[in-house]
């Protein structure tokens, strides 16, 4: 269930709905009663703002005017963060349905909320620590640049970029959805095989980005995956090969963007899972590049299906989840793309059998455009390809 859609609960005696609330913004107080404790600012629409404050022990000080005490605000901000607000930077939530307009230029960045919510400003600051004067927030000029451009990426049109190439996708809620394919296919026999050479790229229309250290599955076959774990703009990069039961990988210090596009390629001879991380605009970055211990990462077991979105078993070290976020055009090679290839996926439209590299491809599902529940593979080597425990609604039709 979205943010907005839900009443939630930040302290007891006070309960917001989701539709009210914009952002939340960690920070400590300077000067006066309470100085150098921690606290969480609440931007709302419709009704007050709130400002919360850390405090364990109400005798020692009295709270501040206009704060509402509590025992934890980095529980609090977590409780946020899991409920399914968006991270922008450490420390700054939004719920992107409650932002109406942006504008900014290279030392301010302004927030009109939704409805009759007002406007926040965010203003690049030589302060060391991040400062609230009413509505206007004094960001240092440090972080600033990444706040702004993170900000920018996170309540990026993607749809509507997507939509330009694109007649639809599929939203995944992260609670029990998964697409499957019950057959890879003799062209797809080592996917997700640790032996194997294979490369596998997909658009992400919607991703959420988050700071809980929970694992998301992105792919997996058999007890083999592939996995992020949720850092805030540090989203590892995580593979196993006995179900998640062992999880080992690198961390990457950059998350997914949405709208833009991922790609894995695994080179059998190196041993090495390349990743890329891509932008709406065709540009993209090399994110990580292991080396693939199959003794480390628990075995090599891969399946005869392939799935989007299945976690794996979790265990007492960290849980995987499902993915939550919007799919669309998932690609399988059976070998390692490189070079050219790399490049010119990452630029060309959604029309990959226009592309120099659709021969080398042995699957394309462009996810979301066939008749609910199925998922077809046009080029034919995945069959028996469908969305689970889903609904109609999942497939999202992309406005022209």
């Amino acid at each position: 269930m979205a943010f907005k859609d839900s009443f939630h609960e930040l302290v007891p005696g006070y309960r917001i709905n989701g539709n009210s609330f914009v952002f939340a913004i960690r920070g400590v107080k300077t000067g006066g009663v309470g100085a150098g404790s921690k606290t969480l600012e609440i931007g709302n629409i419709n009704v007050s703002s709130r400002r919360f404050i850390e405090n364990t022990d109400p005798d020692t000080w009295p709270v501040p005017n206009s704060y509402l005490p509590v025992e934890s605000i980095d529980a609090l901000y977590e409780s946020l963060e899991l409920a399914g607000l968006s991270t922008v930077v450490d420390g700054v939530l939004v719920n992107p349905a409650n932002v109406a307009l942006l504008e900014y230029d290279e030392n301010s960045l302004v927030a009109d909320a939704a409805g009759n919510g007002g406007r926040f400003n965010f203003l690049r600051s030589d302060s060391t620590t991040w400062d609230r004067e009413g509505d206007t927030f004094l960001v240092p000029t440090g972080e600033f640049n990444e706040f702004k451009s993170l900000a920018l990426a996170r309540l990026s049109t993607a749809v509507e970029v997507v939509g330009q190439t694109s007649n639809a996708y599929i939203h995944f809620d992260g609670s029990n959805d998964y697409v499957e394919f019950t057959a890879k296919g003799a062209s797809n026999v080592g996917l997700l095989d640790w032996t194997q050479d294979w490369t596998i790229g997909m658009t992400l229309t919607e991703f959420e980005v988050k700071a809980d250290g929970k694992f998301i599955t992105l792919f997996s076959s058999g007890d083999n995956a592939i996995m992020l774990r949720r850092g805030g703009s540090n989203h590892g990069l995580y593979i196993t090969g006995n179900n998640g039961a062992t999880k080992i990988g690198a961390n990457t210090w950059y998350a997914p963007n949405p709208g833009g596009k991922i790609l894995f390629a695994f080179d059998k001879d190196s041993s090495r899972l390349l990743y890329y991380i891509g932008n709406v605009d065709g540009g993209y970055n090399l994110r990580a590049s292991y080396l693939v211990n199959t003794t480390s990462i628990g075995g090599n077991n891969p399946g005869t299906n392939f799935c989007i979105g299945k976690r794996v078993t979790s265990n007492a070290v960290a849980e995987s989840l499902m993915f939550t976020g919007g799919a669309n055009n998932l690609i399988v090679a059976a070998e390692s793309l490189a070079g050219p290839y790399v490049q010119e996926y990452f630029q060309v439209s959604e029309t990959y059998d226009e592309a120099s590299f659709y021969p080398d491809l042995t699957s394309w599902a462009k996810l979301g455009e066939d008749t609910y529940p199925n998922v077809v593979d046009v080029i034919g080597a995945m069959t028996g390809g469908a969305l689970i425990d889903g609904n109609e609604d999942d497939f999202v039709e992309i406005p022209e």
